[in-house]
């Protein structure tokens, strides 16, 4: 789980990069395509570089949050990842209601698989997410270590063969 939110922050740092240095301050209000999530949308720059900028944060909050094993950092982070997974649905289900503006099928099949894959991903980090969140040590509210190996058996020839060095 950690080196695919690792990736993750790091492919948001590095739009965020991207988009400073090839990008205008002046031109920040002017829209483009962007893709979050799988989604390709047409957005202004702004609320792309802030999307991706508030993702960075949501993923070191989880990062930390797991790390810790901070029960109130991982939920903060499961809400978060609840309401962008059906906030990319809806703007898959608006994008794809009027297919009949699309002229091409081949770019409606291909933004749809990243977007279908975009939305597994999402879903597949979400359940990582909460299978963590409903084990006993975010239950209890302390990690907990248990020791199997209660005895330590010593071979008896071994033994023999220490007390004659003795």
């Amino acid at each position: 789980m950690f080196s695919f939110q690792l990736v993750t922050c790091l492919f948001g740092i590095l739009q965020l990069v991207l988009w400073l240095f090839y990008r205008d301050f002046e031109s920040s209000f002017s829209t483009t395509a962007a893709l979050y999530r799988g989604v390709i949308m047409e957005a202004q720059l702004c609320v792309i570089f802030i999307l991706y900028a508030l993702d960075i944060v949501f993923h070191v909050i989880l990062i930390v949050g797991a790390h810790l094993k901070r029960r109130r950092l991982l939920r903060v982070y499961y809400y978060y990842e609840l309401t962008t997974m059906v906030a990319t649905f809806i703007v898959v289900v608006i994008t794809y209601v009027d297919l009949d503006r699309f002229p091409r099928w081949n770019f409606v099949v291909t933004e749809f698989a990243l977007a279908f894959t975009g939305f597994v991903l999402q879903i597949y980090l979400l359940l990582l997410v909460r299978s963590e969140l409903q084990k006993d040590r975010y239950q209890e509210g302390r990690s907990s270590y248990t020791n199997h190996i209660a005895e330590v058996f010593i071979d008896p020839p071994l033994r023999r063969q220490w007390r004659a060095i003795l």
